[in-house]
């Protein structure tokens, strides 16, 4: 089979306009990489913090994300009978196509997750058919856009005093995995809940060293 290949253009690159100020990187002053998770004591204060406010919709949409680790395009598309059962039960695992992948993966709803569904969906009488997380007083509207979700992750970060800069929607999918290969070492087991296709992209996405490693090792050293 015939291969289609491009020829390198022989014009010359045109000449800057007098006066005219170069560009710099794209990135310049902005915050880049990997996003950080959240500690366990962060994320304690903010369900609280929350919990105080009322906001039923920002808990439950915390806690699915934590529980879950789904990315954020995948949380946002969530419907109600996703979640829940034809008898009204919120399920403890579920089974969701990803956006990214087109692969299914099975995801776990923590007890925090199931309860504050419960409530989001019963203060909101969200139908079967309803979107969970749509625009505040839009229970049956379109799904929470991508911006707002990432809004809401950066607002959280503030709510608890750390810098939102440092934070993004990544920073929800990254903590129960980060928390899970520091308490067991076992990434092969955080590959598989984050529906990585290979253990190195779980390394980089958790930004595993070969400092990380060598702990390890002597951790287990036989």
């Amino acid at each position: 089979m015939a291969t289609k290949t491009t020829k390198a253009s022989n014009k010359a690159a045109p000449a800057r306009k007098a006066g005219s100020v170069p560009k710099g990187p794209w990135n310049r002053g902005r915050a880049v990489g990997a996003k950080k998770p959240l500690t366990e004591d962060h994320l304690q204060v903010l369900r609280l913090r929350l919990r105080q406010d009322g906001a039923l919709r920002d808990l439950a949409l915390l806690e699915v994300s934590i529980s879950t680790m789904l990315r954020g395009s995948d949380v946002r598309r969530l419907l109600v009978s996703d979640v829940r059962s034809p008898d009204g039960e919120i399920a403890e695992t579920v089974t969701v196509r990803q956006q990214k992948t087109s692969k299914p993966i099975t995801v776990s709803l923590s007890p925090k997750a199931r309860d504050a569904l419960a409530q989001l969906i019963d203060a909101e009488g969200k139908m079967g058919s309803s979107y969970l997380f749509t625009a505040l007083r839009k229970p049956d509207g379109e799904p929470l856009t991508t911006r707002a979700l990432r809004q809401s992750v950066k607002r959280w970060a503030g709510l608890v005093g750390l810098d939102p800069s440092a934070f993004s929607t990544h920073s929800l999918r990254r903590t129960q995995a980060t928390t899970l290969y520091r308490k067991t070492g076992n990434l092969r087991a955080v590959q598989l809940l984050l529906g990585h296709a290979n253990i190195s992209a779980t390394q980089r996405y958790l930004g595993i060293e070969a400092e990380d490693a060598l702990k390890l090792l002597r951790r287990y050293q036989l």
